[in-house]
């Protein structure tokens, strides 16, 4: 999305310096730690050429995870470029002002709701936001914390991974016990009792951390638009196959297996060497550690829901003198524009577009709907938890960094394993230096495992860390107005006197006018991150509250409009009333005139009458 600048800031900062800082002090070290190995490259490739490529290869891949590790950390310390344009819309915004970035948004798939749904979520008292659980395993957990319903999608789907990975966990120890039962009582056989349960071990703790990978892989929050499912069909099979499989291969190894029973024996020892005990307590530490930095910044979370779905509305008839399209011009560009905040357009998810349908000469109805929101505005008082969110940080530094040990430990046994195959070369080996290269292999392979499961934790503690971090919080007015009436014709006029020069005549439409108005206060949530799409992401809106002093505000503004309008056309231009006060002036002249010729004809009428009477009262001459 474009950086548009203004003057006017939204007050939004980096909220990633305290994780920039972790990240870069990390990757620093182990970029240090690279440096060591290189150093012993010259000398070591004089006596050893295969140990000097690989300490080499370790070197360039230690200061290569360390320098992206660190320029990760300090792109999270560069300035936060924020525009007048974010964080982004709820649903298209169809301003003629920012179609450009709602183009954008549109592409990139960041518009969780429509007009439709919007429409709905007013005038039903409702947020869709908040969508019941996914799976048998999913209900349980909102079962057991119904607040988790009211959470974002990314904080949701974090706890359903999380808590989906310690009933794996519960599950496959509880089948390996099964498994291990069925084995010790004989039930799978004499050969299943030699080699099973060795094997079985090793097959549940790559289980394990398959399921450890993937839960790090499933933790995202830029653009969780649904959520996971989290079923419990698997369990059935698990337990079941815990029961199948010891007695399928006991069968197998009893009755068809080509080895001997000393074969098989020499088998479980090799196999046993490898010590997959202590890579199992490593992995349900590091879950425990996992979910001891984490979960308390998940309850603090859930403590802080307030899904209200409240809003205010008002519903009245009017009867004023005003053309319908003027009360629509009035409410999107006067009373919706003093709305703005920080002189930024409000975003329209559905506009006005009023239709006048016309029923018969100067008379019609007329109808139309509006869905806006105002400009967002960062809460404040929502940087909250921070102790909370630097011990997450920090533990998941400090797993990086002992991953980053964990791998060069690998390197240094599996060059000793590569060493002993070596010499290995053209002669037949001893029992001995068999079982000494098994041990080799078993301790390159404990240490791999152990490698896999602390860089995986640190992968889930960053993620989460990162989640926690780039939450941010945003209040905003979400309007939905619908206006409807019918409207008639009449004309009225004025300066109507046989004196006057100058009258007006005017077309007056009275329209019978039916608002309503459903307003609420809307708390967004956005899941921010560092780059160029800093605050393009989904936008949730996670409670609705009711606003009555702004929504009387917004009536108030609309009836002093509708009151103040004025019927009758009056001069204001100073020439005008010049020029009308000339012509008053001349007709004031004229009707003296008229007037004082008019009295002397009455006069005149009067004497002729009265002289007429006096010869008719006079006596008659003899």
């Amino acid at each position: 999305m474009a950086y548009d600048f203004g003057s006017q800031t939204l007050g939004i900062k980096n909220p990633f310096k305290v994780e920039g800082l972790f990240k870069v002090g990390a990757g620093l070290l182990v970029l240090l730690a690279g440096v060591i190995p290189l150093l012993q490259v010259a000398d070591t490739l004089q006596q050893d050429k295969i140990a000097g490529w690989s300490y080499a290869i370790l070197g360039f891949v230690l200061i290569t995870s360390g320098a992206r590790h660190a320029g990760i950390g300090i792109f999270q310390l560069f300035r936060y470029f924020v525009g007048r344009s974010v964080p982004s819309s709820l649903a298209y915004n169809q301003s003629v002002s920012e179609k450009d970035i709602a183009d954008e948004e549109r592409g990139t798939n960041v518009l969780l709701y429509d007009a439709k749904q919007l429409h709905a979520m007013l005038m039903g008292r409702k947020n869709t936001t908040f969508k019941e659980p996914l799976g048998w395993m999913a209900r349980l957990l909102h079962s057991l914390y119904p607040k988790l319903t009211f959470m974002p999608y990314p904080l949701r789907n974090l706890a359903q991974e999380l808590a989906a990975m310690t009933i794996n966990v519960l599950t496959a120890l509880l089948a390996f016990g099964i498994a291990a039962f069925v084995v010790n009582v004989g039930l799978a056989g004499e050969g299943a009792k030699v080699i099973a349960l060795p094997v079985l071990s090793i097959l549940l703790l790559i289980y394990l951390l398959v399921n450890w990978y993937n839960t790090a892989g499933s933790i995202t929050g830029k653009k969780s638009s649904r959520l996971h499912t989290s079923g419990g069909k698997s369990f059935g099979g698990l337990i079941a196959l815990s029961l199948i499989a010891p007695v399928m291969a006991g069968v197998y190894l009893d009755q068809y297996s080509p080895a001997s029973p000393q074969q098989l024996q020499t088998y479980a020892e090799a196999t046993a060497m490898f010590n997959v005990w202590g890579n199992l307590l490593l992995l349900l530490g590091a879950i425990i550690v996992v979910l001891g930095v984490t979960l308390p910044l998940l309850f603090r979370r859930m403590a802080e829901v307030t899904p209200a779905t409240e809003v205010s509305e008002y519903r009245e008839n009017m009867q004023e003198s005003v053309h319908p399209n003027e009360i629509f011009i009035n409410i999107e560009n006067i009373v919706l524009a003093n709305r703005r905040y920080r002189e930024i357009p409000n975003r329209i998810y559905r506009n006005f577009d009023p239709k006048l349908n016309e029923q018969s000469e100067g008379k019609g109805s007329f109808n139309g709907e509006l869905i806006i929101e105002t400009q967002p505005s960062l809460a404040k008082g929502e940087t909250k938890h921070n102790g909370l969110k630097k011990l997450l940080t920090g533990v998941s530094q400090l797993g990086y960094l002992l991953g980053a040990y964990l791998f060069y430990l690998f390197g240094l046994k599996l060059l000793d394993v590569v060493k002993q195959a070596v010499s290995f070369n053209g002669i037949q080996p001893g029992q001995e230096q068999v079982l000494g290269f098994f041990n080799l292999c078993s301790a390159a392979l404990a240490i791999f495992f152990a490698w896999l499961t602390i860089s995986t934790a640190a992968r889930v503690m960053s993620q989460a860390s990162h989640l926690f971090w780039g939450e941010m919080h945003f209040n905003s007015l979400l309007m939905f107005m619908k206006t409807e009436g019918t409207y008639t014709e009449s004309k009225i006029s004025t300066g109507m006197a046989i004196h006057d020069s100058t009258r007006s005549e005017n077309t007056v439409v009275r329209s019978s006018i039916t608002p309503w108005v459903i307003t609420s206060r809307i708390k967004s949530t956005i899941f921010a991150t560092s780059g160029g799409a800093n605050l393009e992401s989904i936008r949730y809106i996670m409670g609705m509250n009711k606003n009555e002093e702004e929504l009387a505000d917004i009536v108030n503004e609309i009836k002093s409009f509708l009151r103040g309008r004025e019927a009758i056309a009056a001069i204001t231009n100073e020439k005008d009333l010049d020029n009308a006060s000339q012509i008053f002036q001349v007709n004031q002249q004229t009707r003296s005139i008229n007037s004082e010729k008019s009295a002397k004809l009455e006069q005149k009428d009067s004497d002729d009458q009265a002289a007429g009477y006096l010869r008719n009262q006079s006596p008659e001459k003899d």
